[in-house]
């Protein structure tokens, strides 16, 4: 049994192939540049751009279950080039699944937005059979790439489901990859860098740790032919002040902010409703938000070699960390 990580050295894919390697299954992972790649024993790299790849009929030969996280954009990147985030990662999916089809018994696993596939709720929180009607490109995009899915179930019966995860964050996150707010506000509270905040601070997020994520991929991957799309997300909804509260608390510092006009495509409140992730798959978050927040600026003082002083101070011993460039927030 293998298993193949599209797109492994992403926060959710190293995680990811962590776990496989531990588990003992054999994993084989891809990045755009292999200088990237962590080392995980047992897991082997190959170099693949999701937008030029044809070669997957070679690839998947043996590959029991396909973790496709692969995406080259980000909410605002894509808004600036849709048509290029089109032919990047929709056409590039749409290859995967033309050759999957033709070996049976393989199943695919795609890393879907449950921030941004169905836009304006309605109601709170919102379930997988509300409207998807997203106000972005990137929504959109990966709202496509979920109907390909659909499609090739049907017609072929590739055997695929769509996770549509919430606001994900943890270490490995990075300003080239888009931060999430909660390690964005965790890295400025600890370098004393400001950031900019869209919007007053009332818009109101459902926030998933990675190790949460991780293993809701883990469960998808191991069950056959059960469709979805499926929420992965705490099922709790914070507004970024009170999210900012928390991080400060954490961290023993305040949070220096510049406030930025609210932008048009970020909808005020997106909290998911994840019952069907515990009736189809038999999972559920173990990590609330505070119990993240925790996790993640230890992981991140080891990090940056912060030495803390004491619970309320901490000193910053890298040299570059001071000099980093500003963050900006990507609700």
């Amino acid at each position: 049994m293998t298993s193949l990580v599209v797109g492994g050295a992403g926060v959710i894919g190293r995680r990811l192939c962590q776990k496989l390697a531990e588990s003992s299954v054999g994993t084989i992972a891809t990045t755009r540049r292999l200088e990237h790649a962590p080392f995980h024993r047992g897991v082997r790299w190959r170099a693949l751009d999701l937008a030029t790849f044809t070669g997957w009929d070679d690839l998947l030969d043996g590959v029991s279950t396909v973790y496709h996280l692969a995406w080259s954009t980000i909410p605002s990147s894509a808004g600036l080039d849709p048509a290029r985030d089109i032919l990047e990662n929709v056409v590039g999916s749409v290859r995967l699944m033309e050759a999957a089809r033709r070996y049976p018994g393989i199943r695919i696993v795609f890393a879907s937005s449950g921030g941004a596939v169905y836009g304006a709720p309605e109601q709170l929180p919102v379930a997988e059979h509300h409207p998807a009607k997203p106000l972005s490109a990137y929504g959109i995009s990966k709202l496509m790439v979920e109907h390909y899915l659909e499609k090739f179930r049907r017609l072929h019966g590739l055997d695929g489901i769509a996770l549509r995860i919430g606001n994900c964050y943890g270490a490995g996150q990075t300003e080239l990859g888009g931060l999430g707010a909660v390690t964005l506000f965790t890295r400025a509270a600890l370098r004393g860098e400001p950031v900019k905040l869209f919007g007053n601070g009332s818009t109101v997020r459902d926030y998933v740790h990675v190790d949460d994520v991780v293993s809701a991929l883990l469960a998808a991957g191991r069950m056959h032919n059960v469709p979805g799309p499926v929420n992965i997300a705490s099922g709790t909804g914070h507004s970024l002040s009170e999210l900012i509260a928390k991080v400060e608390a954490a961290v023993g510092q305040r949070i220096i902010i510049e406030p930025i006009a609210a932008r048009p495509f970020d909808v005020p409140a997106s909290v998911l409703d994840i019952r069907r992730a515990s009736e189809r798959l038999g999972w559920a978050p173990v990590i609330d938000l505070d119990l993240g927040i925790e996790m993640l600026v230890n992981e991140l003082r080891t990090e940056a070699d912060v030495q803390c002083g004491s619970p309320f101070t901490s000193i910053v011993t890298s040299p570059t960390i001071s000099t980093a460039p500003k963050a900006t927030l990507a609700p």
